[in-house]
């Protein structure tokens, strides 16, 4: 009887350990810190396409389904023209109201949007396009990175330093360049921890590295 006492008393402890997390490593591991970071950050973007016709300056570039609602006719952009080595500025011109035929099953419909050209030396039918639309742009506002951010559900959580160990404090984000992202509430100039999970023995808080 007492063996059996002794083994629930263990499963009991072990329990309790796992349930409170991080809170009770121990004071001897070693994290990494990021401190949040004062910057300027555009949400941009991108298709990808080709020239149409040098002789009346058009391109073809295409934008994906879940994206389409987020450009208009008459729209500018930043157009790289990798041949050339070389940006310029375009205008959309029109968006196709039907998808392009899909290639591949499952995946994403495409819709063509046609863009006006500037003049270019050495620009050459079928030259591949890269096209770029600042979707939204916040001015020196305070980042993190986004591996640093933690996803439960719909709400975001960082882990900032405590009295005993990694304390985890729910942020308000805004907008992502698909590497930082803005905090718009919920934290000041602490410093953000990241367990070390070398050194931590693999308990580390869940990561993610993609946008919002």
């Amino acid at each position: 009887m007492k063996q059996k006492w002794k083994w629930g008393l263990g499963i009991g402890v072990l329990a309790i350990t796992l349930g409170a997390g991080v809170a009770l490593m121990p004071q001897s591991v070693d994290y990494k810190t990021e401190a949040v970071s004062v910057e300027t950050i555009e949400n941009v973007y991108t298709f990808a396409g080709q020239v149409t016709s040098v002789e009346e300056r058009t391109g073809t570039l295409f934008v994906d389904e879940r994206d389409v609602g987020k450009v208009e006719e008459g729209d500018p952009l930043t157009i790289y023209v990798s041949a050339l080595d070389r940006e310029v500025d375009g205008t959309i011109e029109s968006i196709a109201d039907e998808a392009e035929p899909m290639t591949t099953p499952g995946t994403s419909a495409r819709y063509a949007m046609d863009v006006e050209l500037p003049e270019m030396d050495g620009m050459r039918n079928g030259m591949a396009l890269e096209g770029s639309v600042v979707a939204a742009r916040a001015e020196e506002v305070d980042t993190l990175s986004l591996d640093s951010i933690t996803f439960e559900e719909e709400d975001a959580y960082v882990y900032v330093e405590g009295d005993d160990g990694p304390v985890k404090r729910q942020v308000e984000l805004g907008i992502t360049d698909g590497s930082r992202v803005e905090i718009k509430d919920g934290l000041d100039a602490d410093r953000v921890l990241l367990l070390d999970e070398a050194a931590s023995g693999g308990l580390m808080p869940p990561r993610i590295g993609g946008a919002q």
